[in-house]
Order: structure tokens, then sequence, then C-alpha cells
């Protein structure tokens, strides 16, 4: 049974945690930004050249997640400013309730601005909300690149939520963590129970309490019968990506909302899981990044390419 917010993950998926007009300047690694709500944001910049922000899904930050700073790293060697960071509530990023998926939409407006505009968004899996309601509020967005969106339409997980939220207000962080892997993500109890003997685990525990942030927010799109209208301004280019050895739905979500976006192709990864491998990843980014067009506007901005493969 799919959950609300990923499918059903295999241990596999958890091993992995362990070009426009552009203000060329300079930028350091180790940074902040401050976001319209005060709350600052921590992150890590790389290269130099036109921005592209990284934005993680669910619990994903930098002390666990070494896949999305190495993608960072070989951008940068490739001629961009890469923007690697701790989404609030995350690490070494602040945060300041209430929650709202706005507040997110204004930390990416603080880095673009930190950094250099416009910026192209790179999303995995729930992050893509983030960036989706970037572009509609108008952030100097250039293009999109989407990495397994995890979008069921029709999907309500009401009860879960609810259970996974009194949870977290009671301080049960352990076992909200827990709790989500098995009564939202899928995998049995004995699964997890080998999960959390892992090193990285305190650091899953730690940002547990921003679990809540990105079900609330996908159960919003899940249950929006009209995703058209939804992502009607999203007009900037944008490639929705997914891997041939993903888990079952997920390249049926990133078809469904490649099919939604007014100007998306649509691009699966030969060999590839819910998280991607840099020296995947990497090139075929780079080589769309090439090709967007440097305004925005896409030569093709009625198209889409659903069946299209990188084999």
């Amino acid at each position: 049974m799919l959950p609300l917010c990923e499918p059903q993950l295999s241990l596999s998926f958890f091993k992995f945690l362990s070009l426009s007009e552009h203000n060329q300047r300079k930028v350091e690694p180790m940074s902040t930004a401050t976001s319209a709500d005060g709350t600052i944001i921590d992150y890590d910049a790389y290269g130099e050249g036109p921005t592209v922000i990284l934005i993680g899904g669910a619990t994903q930050h930098r002390a666990i997640d070494q896949r999305t700073t190495e993608i960072a790293k070989q951008l940068a060697a490739e001629g961009f400013t890469a923007v690697d960071y701790d989404r609030r509530g995350r690490d070494r990023s602040g945060d300041t309730p209430p929650w709202s998926l706005a507040r997110e939409v204004e930390d990416i407006a603080a880095l673009i601005e930190a950094t250099g505009a416009p910026a192209t968004l790179y999303t995995s899996s729930s992050g893509a909300t983030i960036a989706l309601a970037a572009v509609t509020a108008g952030l100097d967005v250039s293009a999109l690149a989407l990495y397994e969106p995890p979008y069921f339409a029709g999907s309500d997980r009401t009860e879960q939520i609810t259970t996974l939220e009194r949870m977290l207000n009671a301080g049960q962080l352990d076992e909200a963590t827990r709790y989500n892997m098995t009564a939202l993500i899928g995998l049995p109890a004995t699964a997890v129970e080998e999960i959390a003997q892992a090193p990285w685990w305190p650091g899953l525990v730690a940002v547990a309490p921003t679990l809540i942030y990105d079900h609330k927010a996908l159960h919003d799109i899940e249950t929006d019968p009209d995703w058209r209208s939804r992502w009607a301004a999203v007009t900037v280019p944008t490639v929705v990506y997914s891997g041939d050895q993903t888990f079952p739905g997920l390249p049926e979500a990133a078809d469904a909302v490649a099919a939604a976006l007014p100007n998306a192709q649509r691009q699966v990864l030969s060999g590839q899981d819910h998280g991607p491998a840099p020296e995947a990843m990497v090139p075929e980014l780079v080589g769309f990044l090439r090709r967007s067009p440097r305004d925005g506007q896409s030569e093709c901005s009625a198209s889409h390419n659903n069946d299209a493969s990188l084999r």
C-alpha cells in the first residue's frame, strides 16, 4: 500500500544518508541567510556560476545526506554555484513557529538573494513542494529539476498525520520517527528496528519535528483535484526525473506531475532508485541546464516529453 508521502521503501534507500545572467561573485562555503521571519538558514555554496539550489525531501539534511552534498560539489566543478542547505528546523538552520509552506518559500528567496539570481531549483522527493510553490509565488527561478516528487492524487492520510503530530507534540521523537516509517512510509517494524541501529539514526530523530511540515504540504497537494490549475504559473523549463529501479508508484507519480505542468519534460535514469547516485544525476542535470533557455522561456513550452528515457 502506498503511503501519503513515500512509496514502500527498502533498507537500501536509507543507506544513502551517511544558465542566465548571474551575479558571479564568489560565495564561500558555510554561510547563512536570514529569512523574512528572521530565521537563520545555514548553507554551503560551492563553485562560481549560475545558481542551483538543492532542496531536500523529508528529514534530509547535510549531516546525514552525503549524496546531495556530492551532487553540489560536482555541479560546482561544471561551472555552477551549487547551494546545499539545511531546511528550517534541521541541524544548523533555525526554526520559527508556526511553520508554513510560505515560510519555506521565503527561505528560498533569502538564499537566492544571498547567492545570485535567477536560480535553478533541484529537488529530491518532497522537496519539490517548495520549488513548485516558489515559482508560483513569483521568485526569480529560471528552471526546475524535480527528482521523484512523491504525489499520489487522492491519497488522504489525515488519521496518520494526526497521530504523528500528537506524538511530536508530546516530545516522542523516536517513536514518531518509527511511526513515520511504518505507518506512512510502509516499512515493516523489523526493518525499522534495523535502521534504528545505524549511526545516523539520531540525526533522523533530531529532525523528526519537521516531518509534519512535509506531510501537511503533501496532503494539501494530494487532496487538490486540479493540479493543472494549481501549477498553471509554473511555466519555467522543468524536468521531472525518476529512476528505473525506484519503488512502486513513483514513476507514475512523476508522470502525473510532468503532465500537470505547462512546460515539463520527463526523464528516466537507468539504474537509479529514490536516491540517485551523483555520477548518474549530475551529467543529466548539467545537460538540462545547458539546454534550458537563459531567459527562462522554453522554445517548446506547450510540449511534454513523457516517454523520454535515459538508458
